[in-house]
C-alpha cells in the first residue's frame, strides 16, 4: 500500500520533480564548471571556442588563429549550431556565458529522457528514474565538465530526435537530427545508424533512407567539400588520427583486408576493454540486450576505438556524446522488456533491477570518480591562481599573445592567439608568433630547453619570472 501511494504521489508531481532535479542539477555544475575555470583547470581548446564566438560577433565569422592550413574552425569541423551561442555570448562576452550556457542545455538532456520512458512504459515513474540514470551518467557529467565542447549539445538534440522518431513525428525528428549533426559533422554517422534502427523496426521507407541519405551525405559534404573550401591544404585535420591504417579511404580498407592482425593488435587493448567496461558496467551490460539500439552508438564507439589516441577512448572526455545518449535509452528500454516478461511480478523485477542500477551508478562515482569529487579533492593553490590571474590582466587585450593550456583559455577574446609549445593539432611553427608569451612552468617540462632558448634570445624581454609563470615581450618584429 505504501508503495502504492508512492507511486501516485511520484505520478502526480512528477514534472515537479524532474524540474526541481534538473535545476538543481544545472546549479551544481555551472557552480563546478566556473569553480573549475576560474582555477586554471581548463585547457586551451575552451580558449579556441571562445575565439570563434568572440570573432564572429566582431564580424570575423568562426575566424581562428593557432590552427594550421586555416584561419576558419570550419577548416576543422563544421559546427553550425555553436554559432547559435553568438546572440548570447555578444550579450555577455565572457567564457562564463559558454560555460553557463553549456551546462543548462546539457541539464535538459533529462527531459526527452523523462518523455520516452514515461510513454514507453507509461507510467512517469518510469520517467523520472530515466532522468535520474542521465543525472548519475558519468561520461556526461564529465563531457559536461570539460571546458566547452560543442558534441555535448549534440547529446542532447539527438535524445530529443529519438523521441520524436518513436512518437513518429517526422519533421521534428529530422529538424532535431539535423541539428544534432550541425555540432559536429561524425554525427552524420549516428543519424544515418538511426535510419538502420528504423529499418530493423520496419518503419516506412523515410524513415529509413532519409536520415541515412542525410547523414551519410552531411559526413561526406563536410570532408570532401566544406572542410577543404576552409583550408590552403585541401586536407581534414581528424584524418591524422586514422593515419595509422592509411592515407586514404582505400589505403584504410585494404589494411582492413591484408592485416587483420595489425589491426587487432591496436584495437583490443587491455586499456580499450577498461574503457568499454568504464562505459557498460554502471549500466549492468544492460544495453547488450537490446543491440536494435546500441547499434546506433556503434559508429561513433568504433571512430574512438579505432583511435589511437588516449582521449578518444576515455570516458573522461566529451567524445562520448553520440555513445551515451543510445547506451542509456538501451539500458532502459530493456529494463522495460524484462518488467513486461515476467507476468508474476514485473513491478518487483523493474524495482530490483532499477535499483540495481542506481547502486552500480552510484558505486562508479566512487570507484571511477565523478568530476565532482575530482574538483572538490583537488588542492587549490589561491596565491598561484591570484597571481596568474594578474598576469592574464597584465596583457594588453589586442596583442597577439603565445600562451601555454591553461592559461590560454583566460586570455581569447583576441584576434591572434597561438598555443606554445604547439603539437599537431596547434602547429609549433606558430608558437612564437605572439607579441608576448606567457608560460606556466608546469605545462612545458619536456620544452622547457626551447622556452629558455627564446628567453635568452636578444629578440625577447623578460617581463615576470616568478612562481613557475614566464611572461616574455617581444622587442623586434
Amino acid at each position: 500500500m505504501l508503495v502504492l501511494r508512492w507511486e501516485k504521489w511520484l505520478e502526480r508531481y512528477a514534472w515537479q520533480i524532474l524540474g526541481i532535479f534538473t535545476t538543481l542539477y544545472a546549479l551544481i555544475f555551472a557552480a563546478a564548471a566556473l569553480y573549475k575555470f576560474h582555477a586554471f583547470w581548463m585547457g586551451f581548446d575552451l580558449g579556441v571556442h571562445e575565439q570563434v564566438l568572440w570573432n564572429t560577433i566582431h564580424g570575423h565569422l568562426a575566424e581562428v588563429s593557432p590552427f594550421g592550413n586555416t584561419q576558419s574552425y570550419f577548416g576543422i569541423d563544421i559546427i553550425l549550431v555553436e554559432l547559435l551561442f553568438a546572440p548570447f555570448y555578444a550579450l555577455i562576452p565572457r567564457t562564463e556565458t559558454m560555460l553557463f550556457l553549456q551546462v543548462v542545455l546539457a541539464s535538459t538532456g533529462a527531459i526527452p529522457l523523462f518523455l520516452l520512458l514515461r510513454e514507453r512504459a507509461k507510467s512517469a515513474t518510469y520517467g523520472l528514474l530515466g532522468a535520474l540514470l542521465y543525472f548519475a551518467s558519468l561520461p556526461i557529467q564529465y563531457a559536461i565538465l570539460y571546458e566547452f565542447q560543442i558534441r555535448v549539445i549534440g547529446t542532447v538534440f539527438f535524445l530529443w530526435a529519438f523521441l520524436f522518431f518513436e512518437r513518429k513525428q517526422f519533421k521534428l525528428f529530422l529538424l532535431l537530427g539535423i541539428l544534432a549533426i550541425w555540432t559536429r559533422s561524425e554525427g552524420g554517422f549516428t543519424l544515418a545508424a538511426i535510419g538502420f534502427y528504423g529499418l530493423i523496426q520496419r518503419r516506412r521507407w523515410y524513415w529509413i533512407v532519409t536520415p541515412i541519405l542525410f547523414g551519410l551525405g552531411w559526413v561526406l559534404l563536410c570532408v570532401k567539400g566544406l572542410i577543404p573550401l576552409f583550408r590552403t591544404d585541401k586536407g581534414f585535420l581528424y584524418t591524422l588520427i586514422y593515419a595509422w591504417l592509411g592515407n586514404t579511404p582505400l589505403e584504410m580498407l585494404q589494411t582492413f583486408v591484408t592485416r587483420p592482425t595489425y589491426i587487432i593488435a591496436h584495437v583490443i587493448t587491455l586499456e580499450k576493454a577498461l574503457y568499454l567496461l568504464e562505459l557498460l558496467a554502471p549500466l549492468l551490460f544492460m544495453p547488450l540486450l537490446r543491440s536494435d539500439i546500441s547499434l546506433i552508438a556503434l559508429p561513433s564507439l568504433l571512430l574512438n576505438l579505432f583511435s589511437l589516441d588516449r582521449m578518444h577512448w576515455s570516458i573522461r572526455y566529451h567524445y562520448q556524446a553520440f555513445v551515451i545518449p543510445f547506451l542509456l535509452i538501451a539500458t532502459l528500454y530493456a529494463l522495460i522488456d524484462l518488467r513486461e516478461r515476467d507476468r508474476k511480478n514485473p513491478k518487483n523485477l523493474a524495482a530490483l533491477l532499477f535499483l540495481m542500477l542506481l547502486l552500480a551508478n552510484f558505486s562508479s562515482q566512487l570507484i571511477i570518480r565523478s568530476p565532482l569529487i575530482h574538483l572538490a579533492t583537488r588542492p587549490r593553490d589561491s596565491q598561484r591562481i591570484a597571481f596568474a590571474q594578474s598576469l592574464v590582466n597584465s596583457i594588453p587585450p589586442d596583442a597577439a599573445l603565445s600562451v601555454t593550456s591553461s592559461l590560454g583559455s583566460h586570455l581569447a577574446r583576441r584576434r591572434e592567439l597561438y598555443f606554445f609549445p604547439g603539437n599537431v593539432i596547434y602547429p609549433p611553427a606558430k608558437a612564437e608568433k605572439g607579441t608576448y608569451l606567457l608560460a606556466d612552468l608546469h605545462e612545458v617540462a619536456d620544452d622547457l630547453a626551447l622556452l629558455r632558448q627564446i628567453q635568452t634570445s636578444k629578440n625577447w624581454q623578460t617581463l615576470v619570472e616568478k612562481q613557475d609563470f614566464v611572461l616574455l615581450k617581444r622587442l623586434s618584429p
